[in-house]
């Protein structure tokens, strides 16, 4: 025991020679943050969920074969013959939902409270990208069971980019590899979800925290007009002792413990839905038999419905620059208060697209 103990102490002093190791977990552990960042936890059970979908998707990779021919047979061979594989596969699908569920209620949390105003503009652009990058997870991961759910919602999802004006018919193509969802769309689709989406996420999701930590998080009591400063980051450290500033609360241990208990207590509630409701499979995708009522993911429901209502140009474009007034937000707004009844106009935008969204959503799900 004593021998590796001094093993270890010789390794973390050789790091510490190097790079300063005590002095960098210093600086990202002891800031401090507001009192009132109740709805803070968001953020990191984003972060919790990425981390679940990590795991269960590489175990689902050591089996899943992405061919037409063999995808739907490796996911019956996990559901069935692996064992906990149908558990694992539940938890992967029913983390994707919730993690989109709570990017949004993340994005919605930053937007009432006036957290994307400056110097926090990047931040909010930064998160904006998480969210599309999530949005990619869903509708890439849903074509890989190849059964008919999933290849003809993805078909019908798909046919969206070629109705774009001047790029659509080879932005389709693409998309899929050819005129129509074939193998070459399967293997794009694979590659995306498990290589190029996770990649780009998680250097998106470092920059993100990168941003939050020098720049701070906002604090949503702070005074109208005030002028933003840094509540949690570098310039916040406690240096000055035991003594706290007031209306701040330690990011270690306190915070930190708090969005572990959140952690398990969503890590309870996952269990729970994949016990009452694990993920099942429809009927192996056959190109020559359409089914009935086919509808895309629920987070897409809004788009698929407005899609159906209005020229297929409109349909396409409006959610697009939609998007982009989403990203560009903290340069539009300028607004400089960050009180809600300051900002009727960004307040009353924002819940009335919230339940437009919503009502489209409920709409194509009853259509």
């Amino acid at each position: 025991m004593g021998a590796r103990k001094s093993m270890v102490l010789r390794v973390w002093d050789w790091l510490e020679g190097r790079y300063q190791v005590r002095s960098m977990m210093e600086g990202l552990l002891h800031v401090e943050i507001p009192r009132t960042a109740r709805t803070y936890y968001f953020g990191g059970l984003t972060l919790f969920f990425f981390m679940v979908q990590a795991i269960t998707g590489i175990l689902l990779a050591i089996y899943y074969q992405p061919t037409p021919e063999a995808a739907y047979g490796s996911i019956l061979f996990i559901m069935n013959q692996v064992n906990f594989g149908w558990l694992i596969r539940s938890i992967h699908a029913w983390s994707a939902n919730l993690m989109i569920i709570y990017c949004v209620f993340h994005l919605l949390r930053v937007f009432f409270q006036a957290a994307y105003k400056p110097p926090r503009e990047l931040t909010w652009v930064v998160g904006v990208l998480l969210l599309l990058l999530t949005l990619g997870f869903g509708f890439t991961g849903y074509l890989l069971p190849w059964d008919q759910r999933a290849y003809w919602a993805t078909t019908v999802g798909s046919e969206a980019a070629g109705a774009l004006p001047l790029v659509g018919e080879k932005l389709l193509v693409f998309l899929r590899g050819g005129t129509t969802v074939t193998a070459r769309t399967l293997s794009r689709f694979f590659g995306t979800h498990v290589l190029v989406l996770p990649l780009a996420f998680a250097g998106v999701l470092l920059v993100h925290l990168v941003l939050l930590h020098v720049q701070g998080l906002a604090d949503p009591t702070r005074k109208v007009g005030a002028k933003a400063v840094p509540e949690m980051g570098a310039g916040s450290t406690a240096k000055a002792g035991p003594q706290k500033r007031v209306g701040l609360l330690p990011f270690f241990p306190n915070y930190v413990l708090d969005e572990f208990i959140a952690w398990y207590v969503m890590l309870a509630v996952l269990i729970i839905l994949v016990s009452l409701r694990p993920v099942g499979l429809a009927e192996p995708a056959d190109p020559l038999v359409t089914p009935e009522h086919i509808k895309p993911e629920w987070y897409f429901l809004f788009v698929y419905q407005f899609f159906k209502v209005v020229p297929r140009v409109v349909g396409v474009l409006v959610p697009i620059i939609g998007g982009f007034l989403l990203l560009l937000l903290p340069f539009l707004d300028r607004n400089p208060h960050a009180e809600p009844r300051r900002r009727p106009f960004a307040i009353i935008a924002g819940v009335v697209t919230v339940i437009v969204i919503v009502a489209f959503s409920i709409w194509g799900l009853l259509s």
